[in-house]
């Protein structure tokens, strides 16, 4: 606190004015002094929750990943030729040994033109349309793939040379990728190459050339590549690298796929191939216990890290009996460090109704210390971990299991305790759709009813329906289809009565289909929309939330309180019970969560704390005024009095003269 001053006062001759008031004003402001102190003490208590939320928060991250079950998911994939392939595992692979061998590996199909002389020569204009799919050699047949909407360029005097062609392709994203080799003698070539390997990846590119010949060798229809067409009437280009699945046998069962990453032969297992092989190679599925005692020491090391961080915070020094050295934890005697510390221990020592084999950590070896942390008997963790390896997860992570195959589990909240809890379900979850009222116009005109304007969900599409006079509604459908594919959509587009229908990708009342504009006539005047359904029923013989087929226990003080369940199928009615297991790193998670959030004990504690300081700053402010005006009124009384004194020592001195002349006379 800096003392107040008053100018325009002379210095005192009788008196050491300055001494004076400051010794009176030292008294003065000892409670400004007391109020800087409490500050002080508020902002170093404002700093300890600091810290101790920021070791909340890395203890909750470690949690949160333990409480996902992934890191008890472990199992190692082990090729016994990691040139021929490797493999790994998602936790959910059966455990064996299997015979792979590599017959083929799968490619992208490549297909140049001829050499061009000059690159940036004109070549032609019109438009091109690649389309990937299957090409059959036996029937001489091309299929288009379904997932793969075709896309197409105009080609303008603007880009019509081969090295704008080249640059139109790839801007257009169009499922390939397009260069240009030199051969160094006749000239440059452009090559196409699928983006995706696989049979069902193989490229065709139609052209309508503007000089009305869409096959022949002149102009745009050089392009063109047709793999049904001869050579040189729309064959025009030739192929590199035949478009190939990879080939693989798997203990003498023949398997195809369109990538050389592998996925849905195994269960639970990926495969990376990389070469051929003559023999079959074994892949070993096994428990990786290794990755299970690091999961547990992972979760040991989190809580110890956040003790010590406690117990800093909150010691008692003994070291010394002099209060004024004492370095105590600044939260020592803390009700809300003590509370949290509290808590989170007595969900440690409680036991978990996990399922399994296990229902305390001390089972598996883990226990505390005199010191609060906890400590691995590492000799009793790895026998819990070689006998009950899948009951290890159960003591950490949130389970569920249901009867019902139609009903899973799908998560916890902070409040869901473990137990048993029957499901009823009055309402089925249903997707939303929106029916034409008429049937579609199949004569589609670029530029005059080619477009569609949508809104799904929350999201505005604007689609263009490829040009063509369409044979039936069903292919009509089936185009547009392939738009909504090519927009990462998941519409399901399909035909009922001769009309066309939309089905949303998602089950529940958020996900909106609206035609709002465009110039075509798909689904006529008033096309009938029907809203998706969210599930509705009861857990634990209270009302639940639904959103599209998740269900949500939501009842206050019910056991089951934020339990997620994943309702599918149609049937309503009772559908038997859920068991639910919640493991330590779930409960911990979920408690760590809310303590840190911007509602939980710590905002709520620092938020009252920040409220004191803003009190006792204006307490400091008024309290300045005042002593600004004690100070004033000291200094004014003081010159005052030093003013009067220096007039009766003037009056003294006139008195004594006086009587000395009086004497002197007489």
């Amino acid at each position: 606190m800096t003392m107040a001053s008053t100018s325009g006062i002379s210095a005192s001759t009788n008196f050491d004015i300055d001494a004076i008031v400051s010794s009176l004003m030292t008294v003065e402001q000892r409670p400004a002094v007391l109020l800087s102190e409490q500050k002080t003490s508020y902002q170093s208590k404002i700093s300890a929750y600091s810290t101790l939320q920021s070791s909340l928060s890395t203890f909750q991250t470690a949690l949160a990943n333990l409480a996902s079950g992934s890191k008890f998911k472990v199992q190692a994939a082990t090729s016994g030729n990691s040139d021929i392939f490797t493999a790994t595992s998602n936790g959910n692979a059966t455990v064996s040994n299997y015979a792979i061998k590599v017959g083929q590996l799968a490619q992208s199909h490549k297909i140049a033109t001829s050499s061009f002389a000059d690159t940036k020569a004109a070549v032609g204009t019109g438009a091109m349309t690649i389309t990937l799919g299957n090409y059959d050699a036996v029937s001489n047949t091309f299929t288009a793939n379904p997932e793969k909407a075709a896309k197409s360029i105009t080609i303008t005097a603007a880009n019509n040379s081969l090295a704008g062609i080249r640059d139109a392709i790839n801007a257009g994203d169009m499922g390939v990728t397009a260069s240009i080799v030199n051969d160094g003698v006749n000239g440059g070539k452009l090559v196409l190459t699928s983006k995706e390997s696989g049979a069902v990846n193989s490229i065709r590119v139609s052209v309508a050339d503007a000089d009305g010949d869409n096959t022949d060798m002149s102009g745009l229809s050089s392009l063109a590549y047709d793999p049904t067409a001869g050579a040189g009437a729309g064959k025009n280009l030739t192929e590199l690298q035949a478009a190939k699945n990879a080939q693989i046998n798997v203990d003498g069962i023949d398997v195809e796929s369109a990538s050389n990453v592998v996925t849905g032969v195994l269960e639970g297992i990926t495969l990376n191939l990389f070469k051929t092989s003559a023999d079959s190679v074994s892949l070993d599925v096994t428990k990786d216990t290794d990755k299970i005692t690091e999961a547990v020491n992972a979760f040991v090391k989190a809580f110890n890290d956040f003790n010590t961080t406690v117990r800093n915070l909150t010691k008692f020094d003994e070291s010394t009996t002099d209060v004024t050295k004492k370095k105590s934890g600044v939260l020592l005697g803390d009700a809300t460090a003590r509370s949290i510390s509290t808590q989170i221990r007595g969900m440690l020592a409680q036991t978990v109704s996990s399922g399994g084999e296990f229902t305390s950590l001390s089972q598996i070896g883990v226990t505390f210390q005199r010191d609060g942390s906890l400590a691995v008997d590492s000799t009793k963790l790895k026998n819990a971990v070689e006998t009950n390896f899948d009951d290890i997860a159960k003591l950490f992570i949130a389970t569920g299991a249901s009867g019902d195959t139609d009903i899973s589990f799908a998560g916890t909240g902070s409040k869901t305790q473990s137990g048993s809890y029957a499901v009823n379900i009055t309402q089925a979850a249903t997707k939303a759709t929106l029916t034409g009222n008429a049937g579609p116009d199949l004569n589609i005109v670029a530029g005059v009813n080619d477009t569609l304007d949508m809104k799904i969900g929350d999201r505005t599409y604007n689609l263009t329906i490829p040009a063509g006079n369409y044979a039936s509604a069903e292919a009509l459908a089936a185009s547009l289809q392939s738009q909504f594919v090519g927009a990462g959509l998941g519409t399901e587009v399909s035909v009922e009565g001769g009309m066309l229908k939309l089905t949303a990708a998602s089950y529940g009342s958020d996900n909106l289909l609206e035609v709002t504009g465009g110039t075509s006539s798909l689904f006529g005047n008033s096309p009938l929309y029907q809203a998706g359904l969210d599930v509705a029923g009861t857990i634990n013989g209270a009302a639940a939330t639904g959103r599209g087929q998740i269900l949500t226990a939501a009842e206050p003080g019910n056991a089951a309180q934020g339990l997620m369940l994943l309702v599918q199928g149609n049937v309503t009615g009772d559908r038997g019970l859920v068991n639910v297991s919640v493991g330590y790193a779930s409960q911990l998670n979920n408690l760590i969560k809310e303590m840190v959030s911007d509602t939980g004990i710590l905002a709520a504690k620092t938020e009252g704390i920040n409220d004191s300081i803003k009190r006792l700053t204006k307490q400091e402010e008024n309290l300045q005024v005042r002593l600004t005006a004690i100070e004033a009124r000291y200094r004014s009384q003081f010159v005052a009095l030093d003013a009067l004194m220096t007039q009766m020592q003037n009056t003294q001195s006139y008195l004594t003269q006086q009587l000395a002349a009086i004497s002197a006379n007489n």
